[in-house]
């Protein structure tokens, strides 16, 4: 089952954050987001994390989702 995505506008506003965060977010590793064409989308599970135990530090590649 592929995980449900969605924007950086709505990413922003399920954090409670702007749109630029989530995307310096992106940027700098601590959340992950995926191109699909113009569009970056990133992922409720990634949402969730967030949520739970804070952007902190950048993830290893590859760990868990």
């Amino acid at each position: 089952m592929s995980p449900k995505l969605v924007g950086l506008a709505d990413a922003a506003k399920m954090l409670g954050v702007s749109v630029f965060t989530v995307r310096r977010l992106a940027d700098a590793g601590k959340i992950r987001a995926v191109h699909v064409g113009a569009r970056r989308l990133i992922a409720l599970t990634e949402i969730e994390q967030i949520m739970l135990h804070g952007a902190g530090n950048p993830r290893p590649r590859g760990a868990g989702t």
